[in-house]
């Protein structure tokens, strides 16, 4: 038996073909670090022998995580030094999604969104990237309608840490800061 399920959440979200570039960046920036873990990989008798070129361009699927932008060259194991991006990739037919950026609500730059401003549905895509904010309070969906947690300036100025170094000269950030609903279809076991 099939259901439906949603989730939403506060991130950046990024079209497959604006990630490409981001992509290509980040192994450029991050080389060393990379052939590290493929050396890793390739040790590992239980994971599958894959050329470096297949590794470095193995797609994303799911949760994967990488390099915060600060620790380029680092080979800190610890969990700071990192942030997850996560791909959406199911059949269209499968899920749906819809983006509501943000709006300033006022001077401060205080975060929020009003439900008459266009959302943009991106269930056509064949794949969506997002990268969650690191505070977990910035996820509250109460804290983000009300503006009270956090501001779009500290949000843009995280992601900015993250990814500055990875993203084109033409990136507007703000633009793709907003609240990401995704619905899916899951078979579920009776």
């Amino acid at each position: 038996m099939k259901r439906w399920y949603s989730d939403e959440k506060i991130a950046l979200i990024i079209r497959k073909d604006e990630f490409s570039e981001i992509y290509q960046n980040y192994l450029m920036k991050n080389m060393k670090y990379i052939r590290n873990e493929w050396i890793k990989d390739m040790r590992d008798t239980s994971t599958p022998n894959v050329t470096q070129d297949q590794f470095m361009n193995r797609d994303i699927i799911g949760e994967a995580k990488w390099i915060r932008s600060q620790f380029i060259g680092s080979m800190g194991e610890s969990d700071e030094h990192f942030f997850s991006i996560n791909a959406i990739d199911k059949e269209p037919e499968e899920r749906s999604i819809v983006f509501t950026p943000f709006i300033a609500v006022d001077g401060f730059g205080s975060a929020g969104f009003n439900l008459k401003r266009t959302k943009i549905d991106y269930s056509d895509e064949e794949k969506i990237y997002y990268i969650l904010p690191d505070k977990k309070e910035y996820s509250d969906m109460i804290s983000a309608m009300s503006g009270s947690v956090y501001s779009t300036k500290a949000l843009s100025a995280e992601y900015r840490a993250k990814l500055g170094e990875y993203l084109p000269s033409n990136f507007a950030i703000e633009s793709h800061l907003g609240i990401l609903t995704f619905t899916y279809e899951k078979e579920i076991e009776e």
